[in-house]
This record gives structure tokens, C-alpha cells and sequence, in this order.
């Protein structure tokens, strides 16, 4: 969808996405769509845009934890998983 309503923000997402996964280090990008202020309530689902079923809305608090964990956590090495609550 986003490739078709906003093409020229589709483009930007691809070469950044490019840059960080071709720089040869270790990484996670984290995705969302809808962040949102409040606390932490725990991320519910996470997953893959396009396979899996992803929620709209995140905390931000639950997006710094979440980015944060990935310090540690290998589950989603040189992946882009999308996150809501």
C-alpha cells in the first residue's frame, strides 16, 4: 500500500532499510505505524508486515523497550520486525 499512496516515502523507507543492511554490521530495524504517548504496556504482537498479524498502535515507552531488548535478544538478527500492543 505504502509503495502505491506514498512512493516517494516507500523509496526513502528501501534506501535507508539498504544503507543499514548492506554497512556489514549487526543489526534489528524495528517497524511500527502507530506510535502513541502513554507507558509501557508490553508488546502483544510482533511479527512481519505481510505475514504476520500486526496491530496498529505502540507506545513509544514499548518501542524504546522493545529496540532496547534487541541489545541482547538474537531473535531477530539482520530482521525487521513490526511491533504493536
Amino acid at each position: 500500500m505504502g509503495r502505491t499512496m506514498l512512493p516517494r516515502a516507500y523509496r526513502e523507507l528501501l534506501g535507508m532499510t539498504g544503507l543499514i543492511t548492506a554497512a556489514g554490521l549487526d543489526w534489528t530495524i524495528v517497524r511500527f505505524s502507530a506510535p502513541t504517548d502513554g507507558p509501557k504496556k508490553g508488546v502483544k504482537r510482533y511479527g512481519f508486515f505481510g505475514t504476520d498479524r500486526i496491530g496498529m498502535a505502540v507506545t513509544r515507552a514499548d518501542i524504546a523497550a522493545f529496540t532496547a531488548a534487541q541489545l541482547t535478544d538474537d531473535r531477530f538478527h539482520h530482521a525487521a520486525p513490526a511491533i504493536s500492543n
